[in-house]
């Protein structure tokens, strides 16, 4: 790592244990503290190059996170020449400033969000504690309708999701899929036409804050029973001022993205039971949509600076894919929640597919087979060999699953997460459950041709599956099953899951 001179002075003189870098700061890691020093660079969106500007940027640094934060940003230092030694000593000190340095309490690492979500120790009630006192956090903040107006207002808005795509479409073609670019572009501009009065109201009704501007995983941590943030954006106004839904939604993509799909869903119901309003949940996916399109823009800036012979480019294209994925899905989205049911005939392919589908998209997933199973007191995949349409088999059962697996649909709807219904759907009567919660769905139909649904059958049984479908329960399944007509899209499993999922996007895109 090359240090710059300041940087060298301030690591002779506090020992640190670490150091870390960023584009815009170093820091410097000892056993108790960390001390932080901004780079002299300019990148237009802030400008460190003044030694003045750096001063006052460490002051407001302090002053913005202690509202989110209880004893950790300590003391903005300066470093100052005493005859042939070099102190640290308060900024307000007479001395000339070689530099100023903002220090910090050190957080150990297993109080942030980040490490304990790894390290399983976030379970869904915590997740909504965590979404709740963020909330609370950002309602305590007061910001007068003026600066928010300036900072916060629908062209303010407007002009970040245009830059977003104005930087992006030089990467069309190459690292952006042009299919998907220019449907996450017109589902964006096409909600904010929409809806400008909303955006309009949310400025009215105080929802734009001088908030936080980068409410990441690694940005939140436990102080005993207390959350606190840290490293808010100081630099640039336009970055710190937002919708509170854009805070959070911030957050909740990074962990959708990270797999944790029900821990951010109850870190949306616990952010909802403070902001409990209908602007609030229909503002969540155009802000997830907007945040996971920011971090793809930052990865493509990085690809092309890095270059494809970067030992890291492989692995940070994947996580572009993946944001660029997020994004599409929270389009998808935008306006109402696209709920799918897969369903089909033993065999057919529609678990596989379904769970690639909601890999992909980030969609839950359910299972008719584990909550049939559920019901019954059972281990998913304990076999169950009844004759056809008997015992946890039976019709009434069946009618019981379906309205179940319909009202857990609904709940994820209501944290504006949408979600696949895997199951055979043979009767009209297992969609009318869903009709009942006023679930808005679109019916996908797997087919095979009857050999290779043979042959899948045959190999399942010497598998372990959550399915209890078996060759000699074929026929008498495909004699009673009555929707076939009812599906919006018909797939035929005979190629690749990759091929299947791209039929069924291109659907969606087509439906919206």
């Amino acid at each position: 790592m090359d240090l710059s001179p300041e940087a060298i002075i301030l690591k002779e003189l506090v020992k640190p244990k670490e150091i870390k870098e960023t584009h815009i700061s170093y820091a410097m890691i000892t056993d108790d503290y960390v001390y932080k020093l901004k780079k002299p660079v300019d990148f237009g969106f802030l400008d460190y190059r003044l030694s003045k500007s750096r001063r006052n940027f460490c002051i407001l640094e302090k002053e913005l996170n202690s509202r989110f934060s209880k004893d950790v940003y300590l003391d903005v230092l300066k470093i100052a020449r005493f005859g042939k030694e070099m102190k640290l000593v308060p900024h307000t000190n007479t001395m000339f400033a070689i530099d100023y340095v903002l220090k910090m309490r050190k957080i150990k690492d297993e109080d942030f969000f980040s490490n304990r979500i790894k390290n399983g120790l976030v379970d869904e009630k915590l997740a909504y504690k965590v979404g709740k006192n963020i909330a609370e956090l950002f309602k305590k903040i007061e910001t007068p309708v003026e600066k928010a107006s300036e900072f916060g207002s629908f062209d303010v808005i407007k002009y970040n999701c245009e830059e977003n795509f104005i930087q992006t479409e030089k990467y069309v073609g190459s690292l952006l899929d042009e299919k998907i670019y220019n449907y996450i572009k017109k589902k964006t501009h096409n909600f904010l036409e929409k809806n400008k009065s909303l955006f309009e109201n949310r400025l009215k009704g105080g929802f734009i804050k001088d908030g936080h501007g980068d409410l990441r995983l690694e940005h939140v941590y436990f102080d005993n029973d207390e959350i606190g943030l840290i490293d808010c954006i100081e630099f640039n106004k336009r970055f710190r001022y937002n919708d509170v839904v854009s805070e959070i939604a911030f957050l909740a993509m990074e962990m959708d993205i990270n797999g944790y799909i029900d821990l951010s869903d109850s870190l949306i119901a616990g952010f909802f039971s403070v902001f409990d309003d209908e602007s609030s949940r229909k503002l969540l996916n155009f802000y997830k949509c907007y945040r996971a399109f920011v971090r793809a823009k930052v990865t493509c800036f990085l690809l092309e600076e890095k270059g494809e012979t970067w030992e890291n480019y492989e692995n940070v294209k994947n996580s572009l894919d993946r944001h660029v994925d997020a994004a599409f899905s929270y389009a998808l989205n935008m306006d109402d929640n696209v709920n799918l049911v897969f369903y089909g005939i033993m065999g057919s392919g529609k678990s596989k597919n379904g769970k690639a589908f909601s890999d992909k998209y980030f969609y839950s997933y359910f299972n008719t087979d584990i909550e049939r199973k559920r019901m019954a007191g059972l281990n998913p995949e304990t076999k169950v060999l009844e004759d056809f349409g008997k015992g946890i088999y039976s019709k009434e059962v069946s009618l019981k699953v379906y309205e179940n697996l319909a009202e857990n649909v609904r709940l994820k709807n209501s944290v504006c997460r949408s979600a696949i219904i895997d199951g055979s759907f043979s009767k009209k009567e297992y969609f009318d459950k869903l009709d009942e919660k006023n679930i808005n769905y679109k019916k996908i139909l797997f087919t095979a041709p009857d050999e290779i649904i043979v042959e899948r059958l045959k190999k399942r049984e010497s598998k372990k599956s959550v399915s209890d479908g078996r060759i000699e329960l074929l026929q008498a399944q495909k004699s009673s099953f009555e929707t076939k007509e009812l599906a919006d899209l018909t797939i035929e499993t005979t190629k690749t899951v990759e091929s299947n999922l791209a039929k069924i996007a291109d659907f969606l895109i087509r439906e919206s």
